[in-house]
């Protein structure tokens, strides 16, 4: 018999969160069907409110119809936490829930307000009815206090698109930064990183994604082409078209940019954050080192250093294939059923 599972997140809206549910209903496990409550609405309070009202009146129904096995919700922090820990309190531990943690400031929210969001967090997931998943096995120390000990990491997955083999050669070389509009995504660092290159005499074009065309300083026009928000098509265009991407973000969950472009070889520069998620120790720059982000960039554009860099990519693309997340779904999944069947 089929066992049914129900994602609840922000499915339609933007962001690396909503494409990994996408990916997750894309590619659920065998004897498992799917159904998404969508959770989120992008516009302002009022929509978002009324959206959050029928995510849960949807799932209040599913209970009482008896048309669900396990809830699957995807969460972040902040009123992402708070929308969600009251929505599953519907299902007053009638069903498995599965919190998936997306947020890599999930540690600083716990620890605000004097700790009492940390308390909340704890008392809602230290329940046995309740699995924890975390992106990265790095989080299981950060949030040690806040979650159980049993709690699984499994990392964010995607597909290869592009199957050409990359190399430099004498055309301009595109650099691409893939990220929405946030501060913390240093958009602004970036910018600095171009005008490094261009003090070195280097021949480049960068592409910034959520960044306003208008946002473009006057020295870096025509160097440096904004893009405030792409379609799946057009940002896997960028990828392909890209010769490196640079994450240089103060915080990371688990950056399905890098990810996206690990498994389509392009060779990524990134901040300490998504060290984890790279893998590939000489790629990770501290943020306070700008020289050396741009020196890296210039270094790897060496043909037999993009080459062996992308070697390196291959063996890393593997953690994050298709086979390799359903796998550890399916056995999450497995072992909630198997839990269920020996209580009855």
């Amino acid at each position: 018999m089929s066992r049914r599972v129900v994602h609840i997140g922000p499915a339609k809206s933007k962001g690396g969160m909503s494409v990994m549910i996408d990916n997750l209903i894309l590619n659920m496990p065998e004897n498992y069907s799917v159904r998404l409550i969508n959770s989120h609405n992008e516009k302002n309070l009022i929509p978002k409110i009324l959206k959050w009202r029928e995510a849960r009146n949807k799932l209040k129904r599913m209970i009482k119809d008896n048309d669900i096995d396990i809830l699957h919700v995807h969460v972040t922090h902040s009123m992402s936490w708070w929308r969600k820990s009251n929505i599953i309190r519907v299902c007053k531990k009638r069903i498995p829930i599965i919190f998936h943690i997306h947020s890599g400031r999930f540690d600083k929210f716990c620890s605000s307000g004097f700790g009492l969001c940390g308390f909340m967090v704890r008392r809602t997931l230290l329940n046995n009815n309740i699995k924890v998943v975390l992106l990265e096995k790095r989080w299981l120390k950060l949030l040690e206090k806040w979650i159980p000990e049993n709690s699984h990491v499994i990392s964010n997955f995607s597909m290869a698109i592009n199957h050409k083999v990359r190399k430099i050669n004498n055309n301009k070389l595109k650099i691409l930064m893939l990220s929405r509009k946030s501060k913390g995504k240093r958009h602004d660092f970036a910018l600095k990183i171009a005008r490094k290159l261009i003090k070195k005499g280097f021949d480049f074009e960068m592409i910034m994604t959520g960044l306003g065309k208008d946002s473009v300083p006057e020295d870096l026009k025509g160097v440096v082409l904004a893009k405030e928000w792409v379609t799946e098509m057009e940002k896997y265009e960028l990828i392909n078209a890209a010769n490196f991407l640079i994450m240089p973000s103060d915080f990371e969950g688990s950056s399905m940019s890098v990810i996206e472009s690990i498994v389509n070889g392009l060779p990524c520069i990134v901040s300490k954050p998504s060290s984890e998620t790279i893998g590939i120790e000489e790629l990770v720059i501290p943020l306070d080192k700008i020289e050396d982000w741009s020196q890296k960039i210039i270094d790897l554009s060496v043909p037999s250093e993009y080459e062996r860099i992308n070697e390196l990519l291959k063996i890393q693309a593997k953690k994050y294939s298709i086979e390799n997340n359903k796998l550890s779904i399916s056995k999450l999944y497995d072992g909630i059923i198997m839990g269920l069947n020996n209580s009855d």
